[in-house]
């Protein structure tokens, strides 16, 4: 009687405190609202980042991402992962690459929206096979021949056995393939094809970072345009610069003021204006620096000459390069359902991706702007870096000095009798060079 007492007086007490208790004033409770607090944190990919500011960035302009806008440009965005993680020698040479292909990707896809070449195929093939019982006329008398067989294959049996092979494996070396009752195949292949020159493009953002555990991801934008693709052709050529002029700006003086962390992230090339308003490139180049016992200044001073060679070569890509880009994909599908009731599965999907930049030579001149050294911010490794230019003035300067270099003495320098050869002239040196006297108006 007293437990039934305390079990209604317990039942009351509870229903009084639900009437008492509001259900807004529950929802405020300590209990459910750290459950509503709960946040699922979503680190976004650098292409997801990058691709989020290019079509803020470009919708601003009445323009968009992969698609030939109004004014002739076109821009694409590819990403690609280092295969050396970030804690790691070799991380540096490793971004490279991964920048290198992320490069190659873009100019793939930009030559897609040209048109490619789809070849394609699929098919498939079923079966359905019932037998009951044994057909009278395929039976037949074992001949000696597979009488002999039995024989030995019985005697290797035994002599497998006896090296210690179980009885089980035995059996599946003796089963034969089973009959399939039915069968299901398909196949199907898509090869893509993209071949072609692209010359004036210029890789206008880049977003990199970390994504979880060994694993450094690097996006780009690159941007074409008919301007730098006539630029492209006046370098190609060697010709006359004919490039409208632009906006006037001193890009040489915030190469020289550019810290080594903002050089860091520079990578590829940079299409600007000097201070006449005429286009110019630079090429940005970057080698990781290795730590050595000793002579460790030797090293610094080869990874300067490994980054000047990437530099360069960074300009002569964005004239031109001629790729040739096959996607292939292939998907296989196989069932098959025995007699015994059994039945096996296959599937197999491959996908392969190739982008090949044929060797190409060009006679290009270029100058030297700045030779660095920095240390990366996420990895801390040492990095060396060169950035060189590509200037009207500096290609005309090259010119007369190429012309000069061919140029053979009329007289022998060792006959008494010739004439002394006129003095050399001096070359005439590019206005656009910074001197001491120039540094102030700068």
């Amino acid at each position: 009687m007293k437990k039934l007492t305390a079990l209604i007086m317990l039942l009351l007490c509870v229903v009084a405190f639900a009437k008492a208790q509001n259900p807004a004033d529950l929802a405020k409770t300590e209990a459910v609202q750290e459950t509503q607090n709960v946040q699922n944190e979503i680190k976004e990919f650098p292409e997801d980042v990058l691709t989020n500011y290019m079509m803020t960035a470009l919708s601003k302009k009445g323009k968009s991402l992969g698609t030939i806008n109004s004014d002739g440009t076109i821009y694409i965005i590819a990403a690609n992962s280092t295969a050396r993680p970030s804690n790691m020698p070799g991380f540096i040479n490793s971004r490279n690459i991964a920048y290198s292909i992320a490069e190659l990707t873009a100019k793939m896809n930009l030559l897609r929206l040209a048109g490619e070449q789809i070849t394609s195929g699929r098919g498939f093939t079923m079966l359905e096979d019932i037998i009951e019982g044994e057909d009278p006329d395929a039976s037949h008398k074992a001949g000696m021949l597979e009488k002999a067989a039995k024989i030995v294959d019985k005697s290797l049996d035994k002599a497998l056995e006896y090296l210690g092979v179980s009885e089980e494996d035995i059996a599946k070396m003796n089963e034969s393939k089973k009959q399939a009752v039915y069968e299901q195949n398909f196949d199907q292949t898509v090869k893509s094809l993209v071949a072609g020159m692209v010359k004036g493009c210029a890789v206008v953002k880049m977003v990199e970072g970390e994504i979880g555990s060994d694993d450094y991801q690097i996006a780009i934008c690159m941007k074409y345009s008919p301007e730098f693709q006539s630029l492209a052709a006046v370098i190609r050529d060697n010709s006359e610069y004919q490039i409208p002029v632009a906006q006037v700006k001193n890009s040489n003086e915030k190469m020289m003021n550019m810290s080594a962390e903002d050089l860091v992230s520079r990578m590829g090339v940079w299409v600007t204006y000097n201070k006449e308003g005429q286009m110019v490139v630079y090429g940005f180049g970057q080698q990781e620096v290795r730590t050595t016992s000793s002579r460790q200044s030797s090293a610094f001073s080869r990874a300067y000459s490994q980054a000047r060679l990437q530099a360069v070569n960074n300009i002569k890509n964005f004239v031109a390069e001629d790729l040739v880009a096959q996607e292939t994909q292939t998907n296989v599908e196989k069932l098959r359902e025995y007699a015994d009731g059994t039945n096996n599965y296959f599937s197999r999907q491959k996908w392969e991706q190739a982008v090949k930049a044929k060797e190409t030579s060009l006679n290009i001149a270029t100058e030297q702007i700045r030779q660095w050294k920095g240390k990366h911010p996420v990895s801390g490794h040492d990095v060396a870096g060169f950035v060189v230019a590509w200037t009207p003035a500096n290609a005309e300067t090259a010119k007369q000095l190429k012309e000069q270099f061919k140029d053979v003495p009329k007289n022998d320098a060792n006959n008494p009798n010739s004439e002394a050869s006129p003095e050399r002239q001096k070359t005439k040196k590019s206005e656009y060079i910074i001197s001491g006297e120039e540094e102030e108006e700068l």
